[in-house]
This record gives C-alpha cells, sequence and structure tokens, in this order.
C-alpha cells in the first residue's frame, strides 16, 4: 500500500503539469466547462499548498520550466508567453496562430499545437517547426539527455533517434502527459496509469496502476504527483516501491 495526499480539489481534469524546482511550484492547467474560457492555467505551491490561477492568460493549457534558469513558460489559445511568479505578471513572447497543446523544454522551448498536432521549437525569439517531426503528427513531444525526440499522436507513443534518424514504436498506449524529472528520465501517463520510460533499452516500465489519470510529475524528492478525478494527488515515494 502506498500513502496518498490529496494537494488540491475543485480542479476539473487537471491537466499538462510541469514542476518548477527552485520555488517548488506547480504549473498545470484545468477544465473549467465555460464557452468564454475552456481551461484555465492555474499553479500550487507544493510546500504550502497556496494555489492560484493565471488569470492574464484566457485559455491557457500548456507549461514548461527552463529549470536552469527558472523561466516559466505558459501557451494558450493566442501564443508563447513567460510567467513571473514573483509579480504574477504573464508577458506575450510569441504569437502563434493555432493553440497550444503541450510543452516542453530542453534547450528550447518545444511545443505542440491543436488540431493540427503539430511540433515546433520557439528559442531565441523565433519559432521554427520540428523539422525531425515534419511528417507526422505530434499531440506531445519531450526530449532525453542525448537530444533523441519522444513524441506521441493517436497511433502511440514513438522515439525520434537522433543519431540513426530512425523512428521506434515503443507503445500503442493512449499517452495523455509526458514529463520528465528532475534528473531528465522520461514519464508519461495513460488514463489508466503513469510509465517510465527506458530510453537505454527502449522500453516502458510501468510505475503506478490507477484510473482517470490525466497527468503526472516527479518532485525531486521522486514522490508522485498525479491529476485525477479527485484533483491533483501526491504518492509518497518510500510507499510506492519505485
Amino acid at each position: 500500500m502506498h500513502t496518498k495526499e490529496v494537494l488540491k480539489t475543485n480542479v476539473d481534469s487537471p491537466y499538462q503539469f510541469s514542476i518548477d524546482y527552485t520555488t517548488n511550484t506547480l504549473f498545470f492547467s484545468y477544465s473549467t466547462h465555460t464557452k468564454d474560457e475552456r481551461f484555465q492555467l492555474a499553479y500550487l505551491n507544493l510546500d504550502n499548498k497556496e494555489f492560484n490561477t493565471v488569470s492574464a492568460i484566457k485559455d491557457g493549457f500548456a507549461s514548461a520550466v527552463d529549470q536552469d534558469k527558472g523561466k516559466v513558460y505558459l501557451g494558450a489559445k493566442g501564443g508563447v508567453y513567460n510567467f513571473n511568479l514573483k509579480t504574477k505578471q504573464a508577458n506575450l513572447l510569441a504569437s502563434t496562430s493555432q493553440s497550444i497543446w503541450q510543452m516542453f523544454y530542453k534547450d528550447g522551448l518545444y511545443y505542440s499545437t491543436y488540431p493540427k498536432e503539430e511540433a515546433y521549437l520557439f528559442k531565441d525569439g523565433v519559432i521554427n517547426r520540428v523539422e525531425e517531426l515534419k511528417d507526422t503528427r505530434a499531440m506531445l513531444i519531450a526530449l532525453d539527455e542525448n537530444k533523441n525526440i519522444y513524441y506521441s499522436n493517436s497511433s502511440g507513443l514513438f522515439k525520434y533517434n537522433k543519431s540513426n534518424k530512425e523512428i521506434l514504436s515503443l507503445s500503442d498506449d493512449v499517452v495523455n502527459g509526458m514529463n520528465s524529472d528532475a534528473n531528465g528520465k522520461l514519464y508519461f501517463t495513460s488514463p489508466n496509469g503513469i510509465f517510465r520510460i527506458n530510453d537505454k533499452l527502449n522500453t516502458i516500465d510501468r510505475l503506478v496502476t490507477l484510473e482517470n489519470v490525466y497527468a503526472a510529475a516527479i518532485e525531486k524528492d521522486g514522490n508522485i504527483l498525479c491529476g485525477t478525478d479527485e484533483g491533483i494527488v501526491r504518492f509518497k515515494k518510500n510507499k510506492c516501491h519505485l
């Protein structure tokens, strides 16, 4: 058995987790079910559980953190934003014609779009398509320490191997979230669990079996944060047998 702690309730379908390890703050989005604004960006202090929304950004859905520089990026229907946690200010960095669905930072800000499911890289103020994924759909995207690209679409989870330019099929699971921990190890969620990607063996390891999972993130101490129907839940590492 594992210890479960509910950190935040009354957030419907919490998606797209990213942790700013410097401030120990979790950024995420949730469904609002309103006509004017379908999604709301929010953040939760993992130490004192203080919760706030990013009211300046409408229909925000994605987030990513440059851990080296402590920069928080947010994505929405209108573009790419930088968010200052101290001032609570969001600044538009680049406008986009498509809605941003998911973000991942790795020496630049990678993001995917909806509904076209295209992958882009925002770096040095310029947006370009991710060349390696121009001929495929990418709903979610992540990179490992060797800059291999992992992406998912309705067919499953794939890996673009940078060294030989081959594409490997890793899983046919429905992938609804992708993330990395503080050490750069990659994880993904499906509606029925949380999985770790073994980039050396190109295999998938199930960490947690759980129904109605929307997102996950790994804290510095290894505890797992999950977005479920209950809200945002923490599973203690020493009880998870990881």
